[in-house]
């Protein structure tokens, strides 16, 4: 379950600065920490990753400290200012920071996709051309590890927002080596209070002999 449900909030919405500055310093997500074992199993050394919706920094942190080179994207500038006090000096030099919505980025060639529950808050247009785009970088023996929102979700029918089938989540990783595809379709919370979640975590890697 996400921990937006801590998440401050002001008359002209969310206070980013305060969410980022409380959650600095949490565990990974389940997700990433799933992810990340499939990238041991594998035995794929450190490389390069992108993170979409970076937030409070903490899976791009984790990754640095790794060894990894890390493209870290989020549009809240906030989201960069914090992850930049947060890096280490020796860290540095392997992030690069985009203030920029997922679909507008200039994506390099990667290893690794992380995003966690970031995704789906895409219009479906620019998700679509998102994750071709995602699909072609991804590097032979390369991961994907995201969230997306189901059907089900009590956000579902938001026009700024993504929301997919069961179905769609096995084309969107057709041809991919899928590692797991776990539903969660339970109520719990979320920052703006109750909420139903219905959300796909899906692992999934390009075989390293196979194309995009």
């Amino acid at each position: 379950m996400p921990d937006e449900n801590n998440q401050p909030a002001t008359s002209d919405g969310p206070d980013w600065p305060a969410y980022y500055r409380r959650t600095q310093g949490r565990e990974p997500r389940p997700l990433f920490a799933k992810g990340m074992a499939a990238v041991a199993a594998a035995g794929t050394g450190p490389g390069q990753a992108v993170e979409i919706g970076f937030g409070d920094g903490t899976e791009t942190l984790t990754l640095l400290r790794g060894g990894w080179r890390v493209t870290a994207v989020d549009p809240t500038p906030a989201a960069a200012e914090a992850l930049r006090g947060a890096v280490q000096p020796g860290d540095a030099d392997r992030l690069e920071i985009v203030t920029a919505l997922a679909q507008e980025a200039n994506l390099p060639s990667f290893d690794l996709l992380y995003a966690g529950y970031a995704l789906s808050f895409v219009r479906p247009g620019a998700f679509r051309k998102f994750w071709r785009r995602a699909r072609a970088r991804l590097r032979p023996g390369g991961f994907i590890v995201v969230n997306i929102f189901g059907v089900r979700d009590t956000w579902a029918g938001d026009p700024d927002m993504t929301f997919v089938a069961r179905d769609e989540v096995f084309r969107m990783v057709q041809g991919l080596e899928v590692i797991a595809i776990d539903e969660e379709d339970q109520d719990g919370d979320s920052f703006l209070g109750p909420k139903h979640w219905h959300v796909f975590d899906t692992v999934a890697r390009r075989p390293i002999e196979q194309p995009a």
